[in-house]
């Protein structure tokens, strides 16, 4: 119940400054002063769901009464820069999840006879550049193209026993979405995201739609 609480107190401290007027007259930042250092710089934290079809590569045909789970949370925190009010770059961290795969296996060319299943969890670094083009005075429509460096781990069992297999690399990654800026010198901005992204050496694709906080320096 605590945790309930705490979490709706940080939702009400952020949202707080979006219920009030445009502070066109207001020489500072609610919480940081204006014209620091700081000034274009933003963070942003984003939950989603996402999809990935790292399931569907371990069906070698011998498995039946499978069950997959190709869903799940995705996270992401970020932090970025406004070169101008319509381009910035931003860095990313993503933790995409888990998928899972579980069936019985006859035998095949991946499986040893009797109960299978396989784990992939995926995340990654992503470096990449943000466009947004004006739809009103508060939103905007969102171009996205980046480069993930992610990392996999998925876990195999089976009767002959367990193991492991770990792979690394890089992809070229994109979303499109949209924004409402609120316009306050000290911004809690929303996005709305779809993302597309490559993991895995056999390119497993994780689709995710997203909610996104973002705070913009004064």
């Amino acid at each position: 119940m605590m945790g309930v609480l705490r979490f709706a107190a940080l939702i009400t401290v952020l949202i707080a400054p979006a219920a009030m007027a445009e502070d066109d007259d207001n020489e500072r930042g609610y919480f940081i002063p204006a014209n620091t250092a700081a000034k274009n710089f933003y963070g942003s934290v984003r939950l989603g769901y996402g999809d990935n079809d790292a399931p569907g590569s371990n069906q070698d045909g011998s498995v039946t009464n499978v069950r997959t789970e190709e869903n799940d949370t995705v996270f992401s925190v970020s932090g970025g820069y406004r070169i101008t009010d319509n381009f910035g770059v931003q860095a990313a961290y993503h933790d995409f999840g888990e998928s899972e795969f579980r069936g019985e296996s006859s035998g095949g060319i991946s499986w040893d006879p009797g109960s299978v299943s396989a784990v992939q969890d995926a995340n990654g670094w992503e470096l990449g550049v943000l466009g947004r083009w004006p739809l009103s005075d508060r939103w905007y429509m969102l171009g996205y193209v980046g480069y993930l460096f992610w990392e996999s781990r998925e876990v195999f069992e089976e009767s002959g026993g367990m193991s492991v297999l770990e792979e690394s690399g890089s992809d070229l990654s994109y979303a499109l979405g949209f924004e409402f800026d609120h316009g306050l010198r000290d911004r809690i901005i929303y996005r709305f995201m779809g993302s597309h992204h490559e993991v895995g050496d056999l390119g497993y694709n994780v689709n995710s739609v997203s909610a996104e906080i973002v705070y913009v320096f004064p």
